[in-house]
């Protein structure tokens, strides 16, 4: 008799086990399903900084690899550690503009050892209703071994090539940051990365802005932005006070 109840228990167990096994199997299908992946597209063009393009040479690089963009606390979740331990994104209600675009883009190059090199591209963007960015502030952060402005001092230069205000501010310490600023009706060349959706393609947009340019432990970080004030001296400061937050991780 006991034998028998015990036989009729272990029918019933099994069962339950393995519905409960499956139960665990399809949680964690659905988990993956919801995580974001990076996922290869189609793409042409480079972003670098027009002026000093001469000591990074980022404009060289080979090899290219784009991944369709992200939301950025989505990319955050997959980035590269590398870039995830020099980054403290940016918060949006510290912008001089409402940021109703808030993307990341993942491109790669690789040299002739097939060593990887990545860039983290963060666009924070105020889009129109003709689906223009009408005001921006993107953070280009990119991978590299050597401090390019150790090649040459540019703080013996107060203009760029344009004639545009360069200046030399502090990051840290005795780190510099230069700002380009626009003072004159020209400026030089300003890249940042672009989707579009129907043809699942990254492309460059080029057009013209105030940037900051600097080096900090192993990362180059090019920012570029536009805003309807880009003239006032309030909209320079506050930009330049949230660059250093997003490289130091400091609230200044």
């Amino acid at each position: 008799m006991k034998e028998e109840i015990s036989m009729t228990r272990n029918k019933m167990v099994k069962p339950i086990l393995l519905l409960v096994i499956l139960a665990f199997m399809m949680a964690g299908c659905t988990n993956k399903q919801d995580e974001p992946t990076l996922k290869k597209v189609k793409g042409e063009g480079l972003t670098y900084s027009e002026y000093f393009k001469s000591v990074d040479e980022l404009d060289e690089r080979e090899n290219i690899t784009y991944y369709q963009p992200l939301p950025i606390d989505e990319m955050m979740d997959v980035a590269p550690a590398s870039i995830k331990k020099a980054v403290h994104t940016v918060d949006p209600q510290k912008l001089p503009f409402e940021a109703n675009e808030q993307t990341a883009y993942l491109v790669t190059s690789k040299d002739e050892n097939d060593d990887v090199q990545n860039q983290v591209q963060f666009t924070y963007g105020n889009t129109n209703e003709y689906n223009q960015t009408a005001e921006f502030c993107i953070i280009t952060v990119t991978e590299l071994d050597e401090n390019p402005l150790d090649k040459y001092d540019f703080s013996k230069q107060g203009t760029d090539t344009t004639g545009n205000e360069l200046r030399k501010e502090m990051l840290i310490d005795d780190i510099p940051i230069f700002h380009q600023v626009i003072t004159t009706d020209g400026a030089l060349a300003y890249r940042y990365y672009s989707y579009d959706e129907k043809k699942k393609r990254v492309s460059t947009v080029v057009t013209t802005a105030n940037e900051l340019y600097t080096y900090y432990k192993g990362h180059l970080y090019h920012v570029g932005y536009l805003t309807e004030n880009k003239h006032t001296k309030e909209v320079q400061a506050k930009i330049l006070r949230l660059t250093r937050e997003f490289i130091l991780g400091e609230s200044l």
